[in-house]
């Protein structure tokens, strides 16, 4: 048997555990070239110093002016045209980076044994052709990323098989949602947070199976419930009270359609917030699972964001996954994967980032329906190639023991890439939402970091009504300013629609400040020991032992709900 091991981290210097399924985990998917087989390294850094390292890959929200390479028309990007660490990258648009007459070989090179790995493949990330935006089989949704299958949706990412939807994040099989974060098999929903199953609710967060609810937490199978927590299979329910259709009708009238009547209901939910029990985590019908927001997993260890998955550990959002370890913004039936972010549909894919419909890959970058790839960048129905070069089966069975034995001996080989690879700073990065850090603390670990541009907002001149009968169509050609940052921000025509169907009031905050305060819900991806707080038992929970929630197990959160 496989012992378990004690580790220190060599980037933060936090004790973890390496556990034997880890090792056996790493002894499996261990790769074999022309009859050699080459074992992995056990971690050297903590879970959250691996999340950080992989995600610091990632940019979903920070998007920038900046020209195709090909054209030199503007481009909605990604990538800053301007870094403060002096790096620019080569942008093509989507129909661009598709196009049969890019040869996705052209920058193909000879692998160098007198030089690092890294070293000779930042040499390429910085030669080869990047899309504005990361999206697979969507239709008219030009302003998204991290977005598949999507249909006529609008500056949402992590996302697929939506239509009609603007501004969120992690909305999967959804459609007309405005404003919404965590949203899975839902319809008609605006400002809701973490609920699955839901139609027509507004202001609504951990909650399912609800219809027509607004300004709530936590319901399961409600309808037309206003200003309640914990209730379980009821209607017509104000402050957790019933009352009759009318009388209920009454009651909600009063709070629809200005911005006082909102910010009235939003200071009665926090209220209600503070008061309500908490079950330790957000797990549905799990088996062997810990984390936070799982369902219908088996044997998930110490992951979030993950749904309808088996055999995994620290992954951090994924959908349908099996059998992987430090992965993370995974889709779609991927399996046996280790420290890989971004893929699609793929099998025994490490090290690596933005992978689709693809097998066999080591160490490679934004590659599609290819199998048999390392150290490969943008490459679209390729196999057998080695820093964008192409090989026979034969030439590339009997290079790759020499690369990762050279890999070996400089230290690289098992290593996620470094984090001076990424084209993002720091905070423009996923890293900063699980992994905050203050702009003089990634500095001084010599982490990128992206400055504010210096331009300077427009001040709002245009004030729009504080009722929502009140509102013209005029405002759509307006410039409105961040009532909390100063950021210029636009009314849509979709989302004055739907804010006049469900009387809400225009919002005052611009999208990405909305987005904060919907994120700012959620617990930190990180478990604690605890107890619960009514019959003792042993906990591992995002709670804290020392925040302010009245936090229990399951058993005992059961009994006492509604």
């Amino acid at each position: 048997m496989i012992a378990a091991m004690n580790s220190h981290c060599i980037d933060c210097s936090t004790p973890f555990t390496i556990t034997d399924t880890e090792i056996q985990f790493l002894q499996k998917i261990a790769p074999e070239f022309d009859g050699k087989k080459f074992p992995i390294p056990l971690p050297t850094s903590c879970p959250d110093c691996r999340l950080k390292r992989r995600n610091v890959q990632r940019n979903e929200q920070c998007f920038y002016h900046n020209v195709s390479a090909v054209t030199g028309k503007p481009l909605l990007s990604l990538y800053s045209p301007d870094t403060d660490w002096g790096k620019k990258y080569k942008i093509y648009t989507h129909e661009e980076w598709w196009s049969e007459s890019r040869d996705d070989l052209e920058f193909g090179r000879e692998f160098d044994f007198s030089r690092p790995f890294f070293e000779q493949y930042q040499e390429l990330l910085h030669d080869i052709p990047y899309v504005n935006l990361i999206q697979v089989g969507n239709e008219n949704c030009p302003f998204t990323t991290g977005t598949g299958y999507c249909k006529n949706c609008y500056l949402i990412n992590c996302s697929e098989n939506c239509e009609n939807c603007y501004y969120g994040k992690l909305l999967q099989t959804s459609r007309d949602i405005l404003d919404s974060s965590y949203v899975y098999d839902s319809e008609l929903c605006y400002e809701c947070f973490n609920v699955r199953n839901c139609y027509n609710c507004q202001y609504l967060s951990y909650s399912q199976n609800c219809t027509d609810c607004a300004f709530s937490e936590n319901l399961r199978g409600c309808r037309s419930c206003f200003l309640c927590t914990n209730l379980n299979n009821k209607e017509f329910y104000f402050l957790n009270e019933p009352l009759t259709k009318e009388e209920y009708q009454k009651k909600v009238a009063e709070f629809l359609g200005s911005r006082e009547g909102l910010s009235k209901a939003a200071e009665l939910l926090k209220g209600l917030r503070e008061k309500r029990i908490y079950k330790y985590a957000n797990v549905i019908n799990c088996e062997a699972s810990t984390g936070d927001f799982l369902s219908n997993c088996k044997n998930c260890t110490d992951c979030y964001d993950v749904n309808d998955s088996e055999d995994s550990k620290y992954v951090t959002v994924g959908v349908n996954v099996k059998d992987i370890l430090d992965c993370s913004n995974m889709y779609l039936k991927p399996e046996l994967s280790y420290q890989v972010l971004g893929t699609i549909g793929t099998y025994n894919v490490h090290f690596s980032l933005y992978i689709f419909s693809s097998q066999n890959v080591l160490y490679s970058q934004f590659c599609h329906t290819s199998a048999n790839l390392f150290g490969c960048a943008g490459l679209r129905k390729k196999e057998y190639c080695i820093l964008n070069k192409q090989y026979t089966k034969e030439e590339y069975e009997q290079l790759m023991p020499r690369i990762l034995e050279h890999m070996q001996k400089t230290g690289e080989w098992g290593q996620f890439f470094p984090m001076s690879m990424s084209p993002f700073g720091y905070n423009e990065t996923v890293a900063q939402d699980y992994l905050p850090m203050t702009r003089e603390e990634a500095l001084a670990k010599n982490y990128q970091w992206k400055d504010p541009d210096t331009k300077e907002y427009k001040p709002q001149t245009y004030r729009a009504p504080t009722h929502i009968r009140d509102v013209k169509d005029d405002i759509l050609k307006e410039t409105l300013a961040c009532e909390k940052c100063g950021k210029n921000y636009k009314i849509i025509l979709q989302e004055l629609r739907r804010l006049r169907d469900i009387s809400f009031p225009v919002p005052a905050l611009c999208p990405d400040c909305r987005h904060v305060r919907r994120m700012s819900m959620r617990q930190p991806r990180h478990l604690y020991d605890r107890a619960c707080m009514k019959c003792g038992v042993a906990l591992s929970t995002p709670f804290s032992p020392e925040r302010p929630e009245t936090v229990y197990c399951e058993k005992c959160y059961l009994e006492v709900a509604d």
